[in-house]
């Protein structure tokens, strides 16, 4: 008997494969690397897929992840969808459409105009980050300077100012995009960028379909994000411990020069971070306790500097926002003794680095407007770090402060009356909160 083939409607289709989810991104914030050479734009695929595919697995962590309690429970669901060694991915990321202009460096170094053969110590900022707060988030890319000032060996980074692009996501079908994926890529496009420097603001996009369409929008969803205070914290970063927000401003380079201004202003701002400097082209001494415990630890001290016996000589407050960080000194040629060569402060264990547990940055809402946003969080307490000069370890003192209510009490202590706790991350959180910032909470 002839096998019989059914009928075929006329409008019938063979299926077509997923063809994925669509999001139209662009810069509103200059982009540094992002290249497969660090510090360096790619001039012929500055957007690089793989590079989102590392962000949107560091976001899903941050918030689908933090319903597991061990890293091995993390571990088996993220290579379930993101993959790993041993699996395929079944989250496919392309990019398209890059428009990009060119990189153009971010500052330049000049001569002295004292001693034509040696440039001047710091670089003049090219714009839009001249006469802005901006470069102190940007200080890793100023370049750098040897041979007594006489030679350029490390130039100022270069970036990218505008850029737009197609990012389209295909997941498996056993793929929940909804639960799996979309928060991972609503806090990557809201919270995070692309390059170096993200947790600063550097490299800030916007989406337009996920952006907050205003104000209101946006605290209902930071709502949505905050842990409870008695949250378990995970061995990982999640989502979050504290959102404040700024007045709204018409352009994203002004929300974001609002948020690293006062940052800036807390660690190294006149009569606050530091004392007045007794010409104008210098700056005082520091109010925080590392310049006196790095003497202390190194035994050297500049005769023009003498001990400032309020100022306590054991602790390296500043580490619980971020590390490394690279404490430099000024001395003069002539004067001897000196103080201490570029030290640098590592967190314990041989680590390179810690990332700050604290996001600053403009965040685009859909109505035009920008919101300087500061975000903390929840992350491990950080418990001990190394301190290394020219890669040669040195002896801390024992026990070494990282946190202690005797950080905020001393006389002109940047943290007085901002952490009754002595944390340099509260002091800040309640400085942003004098300073008009609002600080969300869940009810």
């Amino acid at each position: 008997m002839p096998r019989q083939v059914p009928d075929i409607p006329n409008d019938w289709k063979p299926p077509q494969p997923d063809p994925g989810r669509c999001y139209e991104i662009e810069l509103i914030t200059p982009l540094f690397g992002g290249g497969v050479e660090t510090r360096v734009n790619d001039p012929s695929f500055p957007i690089r897929p793989t590079s989102i595919r590392g962000q949107l697995q560091f976001w899903w962590r941050a918030t689908v992840g933090a319903q597991y309690t061990s890293r091995q429970e993390l571990r088996a669901a993220q290579s379930a969808i993101w993959g790993d060694t041993e699996q395929p991915s079944r989250m496919q990321v392309r990019v398209e459409e890059i428009k990009s202009d060119h990189s153009n460096p971010c500052a330049t170094f000049e001569r002295d105009h004292k001693d034509s053969s040696r440039y001047r110590l710091m670089p003049n900022w090219n714009a839009p980050f001249n006469n802005t707060a901006l470069p102190y988030a940007l200080f890793p890319f100023q370049g750098q300077l040897a041979d007594g000032r006489r030679q350029i060996e490390v130039p100022p980074a270069s970036c990218i100012h505008k850029a737009s692009f197609k990012l389209t996501l295909t997941c498996h079908k056993e793929v929940d995009f909804a639960k799996q994926v979309e928060p991972a890529l609503w806090a990557w496009v809201n919270f995070g960028g692309l390059g170096s420097r993200t947790r600063r603001g550097c490299g800030a996009i916007v989406c337009k379909s996920l952006a907050p369409k205003n104000h209101d929008e946006l605290i209902a969803k930071l709502k949505t994000f905050l842990q409870e205070s008695n949250e378990q914290v995970r061995e990982w970063p999640t989502l979050a411990a504290a959102f404040l927000v700024g007045r709204e401003q018409n352009q994203s380079l002004d929300a974001w020069n609002e948020v690293i201004k006062h940052l800036q202003h807390l660690r190294q701002g006149v009569g606050l971070g530091r004392n007045p400097g007794e010409r104008p082209n210098r700056p005082g001494r520091s109010r925080w306790p590392e310049p006196e415990t790095i003497r202390r630890v190194t035994r050297q001290r500049n005769g023009r500097h003498g001990r400032l016996n309020h100022i306590p000589d054991d602790a390296f407050s500043r580490a619980e926002l971020g590390l490394p960080i690279v404490f430099h000194f000024q001395n003069e040629p002539t004067d001897r003794p000196r103080d201490p060569e570029d030290t640098v402060l590592y967190p314990e264990g041989g680590r390179e680095r810690m990332a700050s547990p604290l996001i600053l940055k403009p965040l685009a809402l859909a109505n035009g407007k920008f919101v300087p946003l500061i975000m903390r969080l929840k992350t491990p307490v950080l418990t001990g770090v190394d301190l290394r000069q020219a890669e040669r370890p040195l002896s801390l003192p024992q026990p070494v402060v990282i946190r202690d209510p005797k950080l905020a009490t001393y006389r002109d202590s940047p943290m007085q009356n901002r952490s009754p706790n002595g944390s340099a991350i509260e002091a800040f959180l309640a400085y942003a909160r004098s300073q008009g910032f609002t600080e969300v909470s869940r009810s």
